[in-house]
């Protein structure tokens, strides 16, 4: 029983009668003199319970010395319109109202749960896991990316950006594919991308100029461990249709893992703080060794994340960031350091990816930043552990995904963006530039980027004289979203012929 007479609950993210354009939202926030016993829940203005899920950092575990602070993490789903919610905790009570209005964008994701030829649509999982079916992959699928949807939402927020996010179409719906089980089975990663990237596109189910799909193959089989060798290596050399590939319209995923993933969003926090080991002789581990339910949710979890901003024209960045080599730490956004006992806003170990550019390092080129901008990057930084670098949250922020009120030019075959390889020269027709970087050609390693304050973003930018034009791409970008990607290399080759 709670001695405390009243907790103080305050939410630190979250504005009250803020309006958002997604339905699942992040709540974080501080119970003052919390107890051994303290709780969240949520309730509505009628006192119906809501479902949620949530984590609390700091409890007074009853020692003498009081405790001052805890802080929590809470999700919950919002409906449509106004919503009337009280936080809970034992005898503390914090009365918040927010508006919940669906973006109404022509440019939205869509997840799909694809099934091969053959393949009974059963994801490989523990014995009785009563979720193993189509539909039960399909609610999983949806719930997570749902979360990502949030997450995108807040740390482009934590970036100074607000809080854009993409929008999701629809659930998750079954593709029926009309590649064989067997053969799919010996086909690499790549290989799978560009067969079922070409199957989606000739379907003519979806207007992939409109569109970016999500999808996660049914039949990745893992045969197991038998020669004590757990490495990596060993795992990815012993499972069937593995991918994690992202880029144009599609992101293609294995479901090896998808036995970790919640199907419900009372469990989400659960999830990801669950020790639970896995049973690396008999299911796929992809939890960068730590050989956990949880740890394995957190990592496939970032992995698709990561994947994504491919599809959203993002780069790999020579960081810590999402599109960096901080993906594996993802769970720390939603429970914090719940998930890492003794650890606080670490983002915990790390895929072991190539984000590191060959040559000179990585640099960064930032035309004025203003102060504000520099300070929420920061705390974005050291929030979580979790955040996108600021020439990613540049490219998101003018994303026609992510922003409803952009009329795309690009849909009437115009060319918004221009360079004259001649005087080295980027010409923005309608739109000033907000975004230029080099980057490699082979891996996507941003190299130099330039960003520009908005007040003075340019129309027209004169890249310096390069050293070297081999193994470069150009990306621009201005603002009305319009994107031009030109092979540098190729057009050195054109020169020098």
């Amino acid at each position: 029983m709670c001695e405390v007479p009243v907790h103080d609950l305050e939410v630190v993210n979250v504005q009250n009668y803020e309006t958002f354009a997604h339905p699942i939202i992040l709540l974080k926030g501080t119970i003052g003199n919390p107890c051994t016993y303290a709780k969240l829940k949520v309730v509505s203005s009628q006192n119906q319970p809501i479902p949620c899920s949530s984590t609390i950092e700091g409890k007074n575990g009853g020692t003498s010395e009081p405790s001052s602070v805890a802080n929590f993490r809470l999700i919950l789903r919002l409906n449509a319109g106004q919503n009337d919610i009280d936080l809970v905790c034992c005898g503390g009570k914090k009365s918040l109202t927010l508006f919940y209005t669906k973006a109404a964008s022509r440019y939205t994701v869509v997840p799909l749960y694809i099934i091969c030829a053959g393949h009974t649509g059963h994801y490989q999982s523990y014995e009785n896991d009563e979720e193993n079916d189509c539909a039960g992959a399909c609610r999983k699928i949806t719930l997570s990316i749902e979360l990502l949807q949030c997450l995108y939402a807040e740390k482009l927020h934590e970036t100074g950006f607000g809080r854009k996010t993409f929008t999701v179409g629809s659930s998750c719906v079954p593709f029926r594919s009309a590649l064989d089980w067997g053969r799919s089975s010996t086909m690499k990663e790549g290989e799978l991308w560009q067969h079922f990237a070409s199957e989606l596109v000739q379907c003519k189910q979806y207007d992939l100029s409109r569109v970016k799909l999500v999808a996660f193959l049914s039949s990745t089989h893992f045969e197991g461990i038998s020669d004590g060798d757990y490495s990596y290596e060993n795992i990815r050399k012993k499972t069937t249709g593995h991918v994690a590939l992202g880029g144009g319209g599609l992101a293609l995923f294995g479901t090896g893992c998808l036995y970790t993933w919640p199907a419900t969003l009372e469990a989400v926090c659960d999830a990801f703080t669950s020790r639970r080991p896995i049973d690396c002789d008999k299911l796929l581990d992809d939890s960068n060794y730590r050989r956990t339910y949880g740890g394995c949710y957190a990592t496939t979890l970032g992995s698709v994340c990561h994947e994504m901003g491919h599809t959203f024209d993002l780069g790999h960045t020579p960081d810590s960031s999402i599109m960096g080599d901080g993906l594996d730490g993802i769970d720390s956004v939603f429970v914090g350091s719940s998930g890492r006992p003794g650890v606080t806003n670490v983002a915990g170990p790390r895929r072991l990816i190539e984000t590191r550019p060959r040559g000179p390092a990585g640099r960064l080129t930032q035309l004025k930043r203003p102060g504000d901008v520099f300070r929420q990057r920061m705390e974005s930084k050291c929030n979580d552990g979790i955040f996108f670098a600021l020439n990613s949250a540049v490219t998101l922020s003018y994303h026609r995904w992510f922003n409803q009120s952009i009329e795309a030019s690009c849909d009437n075959n115009s060319a918004p963006l221009h360079y004259d390889h001649g005087t080295r020269t980027i010409n923005s027709i309608d739109s000033p530039i907000v975004l230029v970087e080099l980057r490699l050609t082979t891996n996507g390693m941003m190299q130099k980027c330039w960003t520009f304050p908005q007040a003075k973003c340019p129309t027209s930018f004169t890249l310096p004289k390069l050293p070297t034009l081999v193994d470069r791409t150009l990306f621009a970008m201005n603002a009305a979203g319009n994107i031009m990607k030109v092979d540098l290399s190729s057009i050195n080759l054109e020169i020098n012929q």
